[in-house]
């Protein structure tokens, strides 16, 4: 095999990737000795890449052969975006007509600020229009005017109009490598490799690997026509975001405590200043980029406060799956609500400690990820080497299906409400969050906008804060549960303090006693989590881990109740095993993969010598460092950097 690599590399081939089913092989009819493997694929060139940029590869059925047919096909079946979006260039900021345009459009239109921005865009399309056109022939004139200076003798004269040419030309060529760099989306590299081969290549994989190919109708027949495509996203966004039927419990709020002093409230409410809106560190998509929004928007920062209620455009940045139930939608907010959103969230985020409760540790100052991870690995470690006991003990692992798009918007309200929020900064932030209409992309394509009823979005700086309130609901149940003694708490040891969930994000682990009275007791307050917070419980994708001293039928009747599959670990957790044995290195053997995954990426061969260091350095050495901040240093970690 490492023969053939090598030759791979040899040849400079490299993999082209595919759709369909991931696998090319498959054999044995029982599911027990099944195996599907990816043993056939398609190799090319960086020159056939280049010929042929639009090539699709796919892993057709199989019916007679244990091996897939794959199909190339290298005709372009897509249309192409028509520009009806307008996309910000972070190259325009460049050219030194620009401010002098931003200023002559901002002060001669009238009008509120959402107004002077829709002018400002028509007027920055034109301009830049014009100046695309320019920008080819100019860099040419200076190449050819360059050259014909350096065969000149050199004379005072002739220095000073080398030196005016070489600024002039690298000018142009750093508006290149802005318009790379914007596309490309790398942010590690240094200087030296920005605007390289590299760049380009990573910036159409980055587009070929955003196209939509396909889409699935309800009747599972298949479509590519965009139209369609932009009608079935929509029909399932529109579904997904409308409110459902839920109900308010008294329950619910009674375990949440008031802890916002008149003080904080004091603190929240006070006038922003221009010193809370900083320049954003990389050019990003929007109406105009946040480099310049500090300078435009210091002296408007009081009337900012009117745009919350206003619709905030929100498209979706969609994968490769065909089922639009599989798809990651994607926040794409445009700057002006991102600069409000983000300084409301830096207040918001200096009081969560006092009101987000200890057992979620996501987005919380002070609180780290590798506290769940330790934590639930003790547990869990207690579970598996619980031999004796007249009762055993269970960790239910819970997935959250679509979590930030079924948060209910009223429930978050009164969370804050429950917990001393002036009732003045509650409606400012949930303004931020009800004020917005959605618009699915597809392919460069926008269908039109709706208006949703529920949901957070992702992307939204907000959205983690508040979706932390909305995980209080649990919280709030769970202490309850405990202090009435509904649920028996799980320790580590005798002597450590009880836990009965631990939270990260969406992502949720259960602990209690496994008894059909506890699985009932678990059951109910998910589900009147759910009637409240709008949160569902995916019970198929859930899994649930018992002690080792657990009887069989205790086992069943959980199950039973739950609705959940028994696994004989909780498998990951946080990116990580949540047990790990004496067989370490097979629990870490997917950090070996990444690398090589990593490091066979056909882009990585475009990057010069000084760059591949800064790659080793800035990605690959961040893969292993999480595992190591968790588990002492295994000889897999050491050899990972023989791959």
């Amino acid at each position: 095999m490492e023969e053939f690599r090598q030759v791979l590399e040899d040849c400079q081939l490299a993999d082209l990737g595919y759709s369909g089913n991931w696998f090319t092989w498959e054999r044995e009819n029982l599911p027990e000795t099944n195996i599907q493997e990816r043993l056939d694929r398609g190799v090319g060139t960086e020159e056939w890449r280049t010929l042929f940029p639009d090539f699709i590869i796919q892993h057709l059925l199989h019916s007679f052969s244990d091996h897939c047919p794959i199909l190339i096909n290298t005709e372009n079946n897509v249309r192409k975006n028509q520009g009806e979006s307008f996309r910000f260039e972070a190259w325009w900021i460049l050219e030194d007509t620009f401010l002098e345009k931003v200023k002559m459009s901002w002060g001669a239109s009238s009008g509120d600020l959402l107004n002077k921005l829709v002018i400002l865009k028509g007027d920055l399309t034109r301009w830049a229009n014009q100046i695309r056109r320019k920008r080819k022939r100019k860099k040419e004139i200076l190449t050819t005017k360059l050259a014909t200076l350096l065969e000149a003798d050199r004379d005072d004269e002739n220095m000073a109009e080398i030196i005016d040419t070489k600024i002039h030309l690298n000018m142009e060529i750093d508006k290149d490598e802005s318009y790379w760099e914007q596309r490309a989306r790398i942010n590690w590299l240094k200087l030296g490799d920005r605007n390289t081969s590299f760049f380009h290549k990573q910036a159409s994989l980055r587009k070929k690997r955003n196209l939509v190919q396909k889409l699935q109708l309800d009747d599972e027949r298949e479509t590519k026509e965009i139209e369609e495509m932009k009608e079935i996203a929509q029909a399932y966004f529109v579904k997904l975001f409308s409110n459902g039927s839920h109900i308010s419990t008294d329950k619910m709020f009674s375990g949440v405590e008031a802890c916002i002093s008149e003080e904080d409230n004091a603190n929240l409410k006070a006038n922003f200043t221009k010193e809370e809106i900083r320049t954003d560190k990389s050019p990003r998509r929007g109406w105009i980029t946040s480099h310049i929004l500090p300078k435009m928007l210091a002296n408007y920062w009081r009337g900012c406060r009117e745009l919350l209620p206003s619709t905030v455009e929100q498209r979706y940045k969609l994968s490769s799956p065909t089922n639009i139930s599989q798809f990651r939608p994607i926040s794409l907010c445009n700057v002006i609500y991102k600069v409000i959103a983000k300084a409301i969230a830096n207040r918001l985020r200096v009081v969560l400690h006092k009101c987000i409760d200890s057992a979620q540790s996501a987005f919380v100052s002070g609180r780290l990820i590798t506290d769940n991870v330790l934590l639930a690995y003790e547990i869990l470690h207690t579970l598996k080497n619980k031999n004796i006991g007249k009762r055993g003990l269970m960790a239910v692992k819970l997935d959250m299906s679509k979590a930030y798009d079924r948060v209910d918007w009223n429930f978050v309200e009164k969370v804050m409400k429950k917990m001393g929020f002036d009732k003045g900064w509650v409606d400012m932030v949930m303004k931020c969050v009800s004020s917005v209409s959605y618009s699915v992309i597809i392919n460069g394509f926008a269908s039109t906008c709706f208006r949703p009823h529920r949901g957070l979005r992702q992307g939204d700086p907000l959205s983690p804060f508040l979706f932390l309130f909305c995980g209080e609901g649990l919280s709030s149940l769970m202490r309850l549960a405990k202090a009435e003694n509904i649920i028996k708490v799980v320790k580590a040891s005798r002597s450590r303090p009880a836990i009965f969930h631990l939270l990260f994000a969406d992502d949720c682990i259960l602990f209690a006693e496994a008894t059909e009275r506890d699985a009932i007791s678990l059951k109910q307050i998910l589900m009147e989590y759910k009637q409240n917070s709008g949160q569902c419980v995916n019970f198929k994708k859930s899994t649930i881990f018992f002690s080792t001293n657990t009887q069989e039928r205790e086992r069943m009747a959980v199950s039973q109740v739950l609705k959940v599959r028994r696994s004989i670990d909780i498998e990951r957790y946080l990116g990580l095993p949540s047990m790990v044995g004496k067989r370490k290195r097979s629990c870490f053997q997917n950090l070996k993969d990444r690398f090589k995954q990593r490091i066979d990426n056909w882009s990585t061969r475009f990057l010069s010598q000084g760059g591949k260091e800064v790659f080793i350095k800035a990605v690959l050495q961040a893969i292993p460092t999480f595992p190591m901040t968790c588990f002492l240093s295994l000889n897999l970690f050491l050899k990972i950097w023989r791959v």
